[in-house]
């Protein structure tokens, strides 16, 4: 499941001024490198440049955490930041290059995507046809969560292949992998309206991804994956095993450092007692 990152700081000391694009727009402030950034992943750019000063390349340095913060980076009107950001690029890549003679940086970025630009836009639309059909407008949040669950367990097999990783996998193709139920289900919640988080940790001795999601004020988890367990006959069973669930009764698992901290638990503090189903 876990996501290969590769972070390459390739630091070249030019004796000559760098040739730079005369229309090259110069950004001056890290939020605009990062927000410029976003804009290019999310149009599946799969190598950019952007050029700044020396002040905002001090300022980003040898950034691991580059990637982290510009999915991070909320949008309203959109449900493919955030989360779904981080989790549908396998890899990237970071490059700087500057000038002796001048003030001018450059940052180049390489990324490496889970789905096409078109395989993106037929998520879009069949998440659009799902919501539809689901009349979820009137619905609590409660019921909203309940019915995303529903339907992405009624219509999605694991990948035993472990190759399927996307939300277009789990939406399109019908089969994936952990990583590709939490992602459709963050599309699917939070274009409902549910504040949702993607978790990545280890569960059954596995690397594995699920979901947070936010009920009438309280944070619960919720792993569809294992609530769509792998019959021995080979027949869909929809189990509420691991259904907004406390920390208690999902204790079988194991966060990642990042969903850990004192910080992330402040903000996202699971409740004490499982949501009891009507």
């Amino acid at each position: 499941m876990k996501k290969k990152i590769i972070v390459s700081f390739l630091v070249f000391m030019l004796f000559l001024t760098l040739p730079m694009e005369a229309s090259a727009k110069t950004y001056t402030t890290k939020e605009q490198v990062y927000n410029i950034i976003k804009k290019n992943l999310l149009a599946h750019k799969v190598k950019f440049t952007i050029t700044t000063d020396m002040d905002v390349m001090s300022e980003i340095g040898r950034n691991a955490d580059m990637f982290s913060a510009v999915a991070a980076l909320d949008d309203k009107k959109t449900s493919k930041d955030g989360d779904y950001l981080n989790l549908s690029i396998s890899s990237w890549r970071t490059n700087w290059q500057w000038s002796s003679q001048g003030d001018t940086a450059q940052l180049t970025f390489s990324a490496v995507y889970r789905t096409t630009l078109k395989q993106e836009k037929a998520v879009d639309e069949k998440i659009a046809g799902i919501l539809d059909s689901l009349n979820l407008e009137n619905k609590t949040e409660y019921q909203k969560v309940k019915a995303i669950h529903d339907y992405i367990i009624k219509k999605t097999s694991y990948d035993q292949s472990l190759e399927k990783h996307s939300a277009y996998d789990a939406l399109i193709n019908k089969s994936a992998v952990c990583e590709g139920y939490a992602l459709a289900a963050y599309r699917l919640f939070t274009e409902a309206g549910i504040k949702c988080r993607i978790i990545t940790g280890y569960a059954g001795g596995a690397a594995h991804a699920w979901n947070i999601v936010s009920v009438n004020g309280k944070w619960y988890n919720i792993d569809l994956t294992w609530d769509d367990p792998i019959t021995n006959t080979g027949k869909p069973m929809l189990s509420y095993d691991y259904f907004l669930k406390n920390a208690k009764d999902f204790s079988d698992h194991t966060r990642d450092n990042e969903y850990n901290t004192s910080a992330f638990l402040k903000k996202y503090p699971i409740a004490k007692e499982n949501y009891k189903m009507k």
